[in-house]
Protein backbone atom coordinates (compact mmCIF):
# COMPACT_ATOMS: atom_id res chain seq x y z
CA UNK A 1 0.00 0.00 0.00
CA UNK A 2 1.39 3.39 -1.04
CA UNK A 3 2.44 5.71 1.74
CA UNK A 4 1.00 9.17 2.07
CA UNK A 5 3.05 12.34 1.78
CA UNK A 6 3.10 14.44 4.93
CA UNK A 7 4.02 17.45 2.80
CA UNK A 8 0.96 17.14 0.55
CA UNK A 9 -1.38 16.41 3.44
CA UNK A 10 0.04 19.33 5.38
CA UNK A 11 -0.31 21.71 2.44
CA UNK A 12 -3.95 20.71 1.93
CA UNK A 13 -4.80 21.15 5.60
CA UNK A 14 -3.06 24.53 5.82
CA UNK A 15 -4.66 25.84 2.63
CA UNK A 16 -8.16 24.65 3.52
CA UNK A 17 -8.02 26.24 6.99
CA UNK A 18 -6.77 29.55 5.62
CA UNK A 19 -9.55 29.61 3.04
CA UNK A 20 -12.18 29.00 5.73
CA UNK A 21 -10.74 31.76 7.91
CA UNK A 22 -10.43 34.06 4.90
CA UNK A 23 -14.14 33.75 4.14
CA UNK A 24 -15.20 34.01 7.77
CA UNK A 25 -13.30 37.28 8.16
CA UNK A 26 -14.33 38.57 4.72
CA UNK A 27 -18.06 37.98 5.07
CA UNK A 28 -19.31 37.70 8.64
CA UNK A 29 -20.51 40.83 10.50
CA UNK A 30 -18.97 39.38 13.66
CA UNK A 31 -15.50 39.82 12.18
CA UNK A 32 -16.10 43.55 11.71
CA UNK A 33 -17.00 43.80 15.40
CA UNK A 34 -13.65 42.41 16.58
CA UNK A 35 -11.44 43.70 13.75
CA UNK A 36 -10.01 46.67 15.71
CA UNK A 37 -8.39 44.24 18.15
CA UNK A 38 -6.35 42.48 15.46
CA UNK A 39 -6.03 44.66 12.34
CA UNK A 40 -2.83 43.00 11.14
CA UNK A 41 -4.39 39.52 11.32
CA UNK A 42 -7.56 40.67 9.63
CA UNK A 43 -5.49 42.25 6.85
CA UNK A 44 -3.59 39.02 6.30
CA UNK A 45 -6.72 36.83 6.26
CA UNK A 46 -8.60 39.16 3.91
CA UNK A 47 -5.74 39.75 1.48
CA UNK A 48 -2.79 37.35 1.54
CA UNK A 49 -4.67 34.25 2.73
CA UNK A 50 -6.62 34.04 -0.53
CA UNK A 51 -3.41 33.23 -2.38
CA UNK A 52 -3.41 29.69 -0.97
CA UNK A 53 -5.81 28.65 -3.72
CA UNK A 54 -2.60 28.33 -5.73
CA UNK A 55 -1.63 25.42 -3.48
CA UNK A 56 -4.82 23.57 -4.36
CA UNK A 57 -4.27 24.22 -8.07
CA UNK A 58 -0.70 22.94 -8.00
CA UNK A 59 -1.52 19.86 -5.91
CA UNK A 60 -4.52 19.16 -8.15
CA UNK A 61 -2.35 19.26 -11.27
CA UNK A 62 0.25 17.07 -9.58
CA UNK A 63 -2.21 14.29 -8.73
CA UNK A 64 -4.08 14.57 -12.03
CA UNK A 65 -0.87 14.14 -14.03
CA UNK A 66 0.16 11.18 -11.90
CA UNK A 67 -3.15 9.45 -12.58
CA UNK A 68 -3.48 10.35 -16.27
CA UNK A 69 0.12 9.48 -17.13
CA UNK A 70 -0.84 5.82 -16.74
CA UNK A 71 -3.14 6.20 -19.74
CA UNK A 72 -6.76 7.11 -20.48
CA UNK A 73 -8.58 4.02 -21.85
CA UNK A 74 -11.86 5.94 -22.12
CA UNK A 75 -11.96 9.74 -22.10
CA UNK A 76 -15.75 9.99 -21.49
CA UNK A 77 -15.46 7.58 -18.58
CA UNK A 78 -12.56 9.53 -17.08
CA UNK A 79 -14.47 12.81 -17.32
CA UNK A 80 -17.62 11.28 -15.87
CA UNK A 81 -15.63 9.84 -12.96
CA UNK A 82 -14.15 13.25 -12.25
CA UNK A 83 -17.56 14.90 -12.44
CA UNK A 84 -19.00 12.38 -10.00
CA UNK A 85 -16.14 13.02 -7.57
CA UNK A 86 -16.85 16.74 -7.62
CA UNK A 87 -20.52 17.49 -8.12
CA UNK A 88 -22.60 15.32 -5.76
CA UNK A 89 -20.86 16.85 -2.74
CA UNK A 90 -21.17 20.29 -4.34
CA UNK A 91 -24.92 19.74 -4.77
CA UNK A 92 -25.34 18.99 -1.05
CA UNK A 93 -23.26 22.03 -0.13
CA UNK A 94 -25.39 24.26 -2.39
CA UNK A 95 -28.59 22.93 -0.83
CA UNK A 96 -27.08 23.74 2.56
CA UNK A 97 -26.44 27.29 1.35
CA UNK A 98 -30.09 27.62 0.30
CA UNK A 99 -31.24 26.28 3.68
CA UNK A 100 -28.98 28.77 5.48
CA UNK A 101 -30.15 31.58 3.21
CA UNK A 102 -33.76 30.88 4.23
CA UNK A 103 -32.78 31.74 7.82
CA UNK A 104 -31.68 35.28 6.96
CA UNK A 105 -34.02 38.12 7.98
CA UNK A 106 -35.38 39.56 4.74
CA UNK A 107 -34.96 43.15 5.88
CA UNK A 108 -31.27 42.66 6.71
CA UNK A 109 -30.10 40.59 3.74
CA UNK A 110 -26.29 40.86 3.38
CA UNK A 111 -25.12 42.15 0.01
CA UNK A 112 -22.66 39.25 -0.35
CA UNK A 113 -25.40 36.60 -0.27
CA UNK A 114 -26.79 35.70 -3.71
CA UNK A 115 -30.58 36.01 -4.09
CA UNK A 116 -32.61 32.82 -4.27
CA UNK A 117 -31.86 31.13 -7.62
CA UNK A 118 -34.27 30.00 -10.29
CA UNK A 119 -34.34 26.26 -11.06
CA UNK A 120 -32.34 26.96 -14.21
CA UNK A 121 -29.66 28.83 -12.28
CA UNK A 122 -29.35 25.98 -9.79
CA UNK A 123 -29.01 23.44 -12.63
CA UNK A 124 -26.33 25.64 -14.18
CA UNK A 125 -24.36 25.30 -10.94
CA UNK A 126 -24.70 21.51 -11.09
CA UNK A 127 -23.44 21.60 -14.68
CA UNK A 128 -20.55 23.82 -13.53
CA UNK A 129 -21.57 26.53 -15.99
CA UNK A 130 -22.59 29.36 -13.66
CA UNK A 131 -19.54 31.55 -14.26
CA UNK A 132 -19.45 30.84 -17.99
CA UNK A 133 -23.10 31.93 -18.24
CA UNK A 134 -22.61 34.95 -15.99
CA UNK A 135 -24.90 33.60 -13.25
CA UNK A 136 -24.20 34.88 -9.70
CA UNK A 137 -22.56 32.12 -7.71
CA UNK A 138 -24.46 30.60 -4.80
CA UNK A 139 -21.27 29.75 -2.91
CA UNK A 140 -17.80 31.21 -2.57
CA UNK A 141 -16.25 27.89 -3.63
CA UNK A 142 -18.42 26.93 -6.60
CA UNK A 143 -16.12 28.65 -9.07
CA UNK A 144 -13.20 26.48 -8.04
CA UNK A 145 -15.08 23.23 -8.61
CA UNK A 146 -15.98 24.34 -12.14
CA UNK A 147 -12.39 25.34 -12.86
CA UNK A 148 -11.04 22.11 -11.40
CA UNK A 149 -13.22 20.11 -13.79
CA UNK A 150 -12.17 22.25 -16.76
CA UNK A 151 -8.49 21.88 -15.90
CA UNK A 152 -8.78 18.13 -15.46
CA UNK A 153 -10.68 17.86 -18.75
CA UNK A 154 -7.93 19.75 -20.59
CA UNK A 155 -5.25 17.48 -19.16
CA UNK A 156 -7.31 14.34 -19.77
CA UNK A 157 -7.90 15.27 -23.42
CA UNK A 158 -4.19 15.81 -23.84
CA UNK A 159 -3.39 12.48 -22.17
CA UNK A 160 -5.89 10.69 -24.43
CA UNK A 161 -4.87 12.26 -27.71
CA UNK A 162 -1.14 12.94 -27.37
CA UNK A 163 1.87 10.65 -26.94
CA UNK A 164 3.26 10.65 -23.42
CA UNK A 165 6.29 12.82 -24.23
CA UNK A 166 4.25 15.25 -26.29
CA UNK A 167 1.81 15.70 -23.43
CA UNK A 168 4.51 17.15 -21.18
CA UNK A 169 5.60 19.61 -23.85
CA UNK A 170 1.99 20.60 -24.51
CA UNK A 171 1.46 21.18 -20.78
CA UNK A 172 4.62 23.31 -20.73
CA UNK A 173 3.42 25.42 -23.65
CA UNK A 174 -0.02 26.01 -22.12
CA UNK A 175 1.49 26.76 -18.70
CA UNK A 176 3.72 29.46 -20.16
CA UNK A 177 0.89 30.81 -22.34
CA UNK A 178 -1.25 31.06 -19.21
CA UNK A 179 1.53 32.88 -17.35
CA UNK A 180 2.22 35.38 -20.12
CA UNK A 181 -1.24 35.87 -21.57
CA UNK A 182 -4.36 34.25 -20.14
CA UNK A 183 -3.59 34.88 -16.47
CA UNK A 184 -3.09 38.58 -17.21
CA UNK A 185 -6.57 39.05 -18.66
CA UNK A 186 -9.44 38.89 -16.16
CA UNK A 187 -11.92 38.21 -18.97
CA UNK A 188 -10.59 34.63 -19.02
CA UNK A 189 -11.20 33.97 -15.32
CA UNK A 190 -14.19 31.69 -15.98
CA UNK A 191 -12.03 29.39 -18.09
CA UNK A 192 -9.29 26.87 -17.36
CA UNK A 193 -6.42 28.56 -19.29
CA UNK A 194 -6.51 31.47 -16.82
CA UNK A 195 -5.51 29.10 -14.00
CA UNK A 196 -3.33 26.69 -15.95
CA UNK A 197 -0.15 28.52 -14.95
CA UNK A 198 -0.45 26.94 -11.47
CA UNK A 199 -2.15 23.68 -12.49
CA UNK A 200 0.46 23.11 -15.18
CA UNK A 201 3.27 23.60 -12.68
CA UNK A 202 1.79 20.80 -10.60
CA UNK A 203 1.47 18.56 -13.66
CA UNK A 204 5.08 19.24 -14.64
CA UNK A 205 6.19 18.53 -11.07
CA UNK A 206 4.66 15.06 -11.40
CA UNK A 207 6.70 14.46 -14.57
CA UNK A 208 9.96 15.93 -13.27
CA UNK A 209 11.28 12.66 -11.80
CA UNK A 210 10.73 10.62 -14.96
CA UNK A 211 13.78 11.72 -16.96
CA UNK A 212 16.59 14.25 -16.74
CA UNK A 213 15.01 16.18 -19.60
CA UNK A 214 11.72 16.46 -17.75
CA UNK A 215 13.57 17.60 -14.63
CA UNK A 216 15.34 20.36 -16.55
CA UNK A 217 12.11 21.36 -18.24
CA UNK A 218 10.29 21.64 -14.93
CA UNK A 219 13.18 23.57 -13.37
CA UNK A 220 13.25 26.03 -16.25
CA UNK A 221 9.51 26.66 -16.05
CA UNK A 222 9.78 27.16 -12.28
CA UNK A 223 12.58 29.69 -12.69
CA UNK A 224 10.58 31.58 -15.31
CA UNK A 225 7.62 31.74 -12.94
CA UNK A 226 9.76 33.02 -10.08
CA UNK A 227 11.39 35.65 -12.28
CA UNK A 228 8.00 36.71 -13.60
CA UNK A 229 6.61 36.94 -10.07
CA UNK A 230 9.55 39.08 -8.98
CA UNK A 231 9.39 41.44 -11.96
CA UNK A 232 5.60 41.75 -12.05
CA UNK A 233 5.01 41.71 -8.29
CA UNK A 234 2.74 38.66 -8.34
CA UNK A 235 2.95 36.68 -5.07
CA UNK A 236 0.34 34.19 -6.34
CA UNK A 237 2.70 33.10 -9.11
CA UNK A 238 5.62 32.83 -6.69
CA UNK A 239 3.59 30.70 -4.28
CA UNK A 240 2.54 28.35 -7.10
CA UNK A 241 6.15 27.93 -8.23
CA UNK A 242 7.46 27.34 -4.72
CA UNK A 243 4.70 24.81 -4.02
CA UNK A 244 5.53 22.88 -7.20
CA UNK A 245 9.23 22.97 -6.34
CA UNK A 246 8.50 21.62 -2.86
CA UNK A 247 6.50 18.75 -4.36
CA UNK A 248 9.47 17.73 -6.51
CA UNK A 249 12.09 18.09 -3.79
CA UNK A 250 10.28 16.79 -0.71
CA UNK A 251 6.91 15.18 -1.42
CA UNK A 252 8.33 11.70 -2.02
CA UNK A 253 10.62 11.97 1.01
CA UNK A 254 8.11 13.39 3.50
CA UNK A 255 6.24 10.12 4.03
CA UNK A 256 3.52 9.93 6.62
CA UNK A 257 4.57 8.37 9.86
CA UNK A 258 4.71 9.12 13.55
CA UNK A 259 2.14 10.07 16.13
CA UNK A 260 0.50 12.94 14.21
CA UNK A 261 0.23 11.15 10.88
CA UNK A 262 -3.30 9.88 11.37
CA UNK A 263 -4.68 13.28 12.37
CA UNK A 264 -2.95 15.03 9.47
CA UNK A 265 -4.29 12.48 7.00
CA UNK A 266 -7.78 12.78 8.49
CA UNK A 267 -7.98 16.53 8.00
CA UNK A 268 -6.35 16.29 4.60
CA UNK A 269 -9.10 13.90 3.49
CA UNK A 270 -11.71 16.24 4.94
CA UNK A 271 -10.36 19.33 3.17
CA UNK A 272 -12.69 19.15 0.16
CA UNK A 273 -15.78 18.72 2.32
CA UNK A 274 -14.71 21.61 4.54
CA UNK A 275 -14.00 23.76 1.49
CA UNK A 276 -17.44 23.11 0.02
CA UNK A 277 -19.70 23.46 3.04
CA UNK A 278 -18.07 26.20 5.11
CA UNK A 279 -19.83 28.97 3.16
CA UNK A 280 -23.23 27.59 4.14
CA UNK A 281 -22.11 27.64 7.79
CA UNK A 282 -20.98 31.26 7.39
CA UNK A 283 -24.41 32.22 6.02
CA UNK A 284 -26.17 30.37 8.87
CA UNK A 285 -23.95 32.00 11.51
CA UNK A 286 -24.63 35.41 9.99
CA UNK A 287 -28.38 34.72 10.08
CA UNK A 288 -28.14 33.79 13.76
CA UNK A 289 -26.14 36.93 14.56
CA UNK A 290 -28.66 39.16 12.79
CA UNK A 291 -31.77 37.50 14.19
CA UNK A 292 -30.45 37.66 17.76
CA UNK A 293 -29.38 41.25 17.13
CA UNK A 294 -26.03 40.61 18.83
CA UNK A 295 -23.41 43.33 19.00
CA UNK A 296 -20.99 42.69 21.88
CA UNK A 297 -17.35 41.76 21.41
CA UNK A 298 -17.57 38.56 23.53
CA UNK A 299 -20.57 37.42 21.48
CA UNK A 300 -18.67 38.16 18.29
CA UNK A 301 -15.66 36.08 19.38
CA UNK A 302 -17.94 33.23 20.44
CA UNK A 303 -19.77 33.29 17.10
CA UNK A 304 -16.52 33.38 15.12
CA UNK A 305 -15.05 30.41 16.96
CA UNK A 306 -18.36 28.57 16.68
CA UNK A 307 -18.54 29.30 12.95
CA UNK A 308 -15.04 27.93 12.38
CA UNK A 309 -15.69 24.84 14.50
CA UNK A 310 -19.04 24.16 12.85
CA UNK A 311 -17.43 24.52 9.41
CA UNK A 312 -14.91 21.82 10.27
CA UNK A 313 -17.56 19.51 11.72
CA UNK A 314 -19.88 19.96 8.74
CA UNK A 315 -17.02 19.36 6.32
CA UNK A 316 -16.03 16.14 8.05
CA UNK A 317 -19.64 14.94 7.97
CA UNK A 318 -20.03 15.77 4.28
CA UNK A 319 -16.79 14.03 3.37
CA UNK A 320 -17.61 10.98 5.47
CA UNK A 321 -21.11 10.51 4.06
CA UNK A 322 -20.49 11.37 0.42
CA UNK A 323 -16.76 11.47 -0.26
CA UNK A 324 -13.78 9.22 0.30
CA UNK A 325 -13.68 7.46 3.71
CA UNK A 326 -11.68 9.39 6.28
CA UNK A 327 -9.07 6.73 6.89
CA UNK A 328 -5.37 7.58 6.94
CA UNK A 329 -4.32 4.16 5.65
CA UNK A 330 -6.08 4.60 2.32
CA UNK A 331 -4.04 5.34 -0.76
CA UNK A 332 -4.66 9.01 -1.63
CA UNK A 333 -6.61 9.68 -4.79
CA UNK A 334 -6.48 12.68 -7.05
CA UNK A 335 -7.88 15.41 -4.85
CA UNK A 336 -11.15 17.04 -5.69
CA UNK A 337 -10.04 20.09 -3.78
CA UNK A 338 -8.95 24.09 -1.98
CA UNK A 339 -9.94 24.47 -1.36
CA UNK A 340 -9.06 25.50 -2.22
CA UNK A 341 -10.51 28.62 -2.91
CA UNK A 342 -11.17 30.93 -3.48
CA UNK A 343 -11.06 34.51 -3.04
Amino acid sequence: MAQRSALIDGLKVLASQLIVLHHIVLYTPMADRVAPAWPWLQGFLVDEARYVVQIFLVVGGFFAMQGLSRGVPSLPRALLARYMRLVPMLAVALLAVLAATALLPQDRWPDWVTPWPTPGQFVAHLLLLQDVLGIPSLSAGAWYVAIDFQLYALLAIGAAWLPRGALTWAVTALTLASLACFNRDASFDAWAPYFFTAYGLGALAASARQTRTMAWLFGSVCVLHLLWASLQGQPRVALAALTALALVLWASRARQGGRGAGMLAFWSDASYGVFLVHYAVIVAATALWLRLDLDSTPAAWSMLVGCWTASLAAGVALQRWMGAPLRPDLKPKAPASPPGTPP
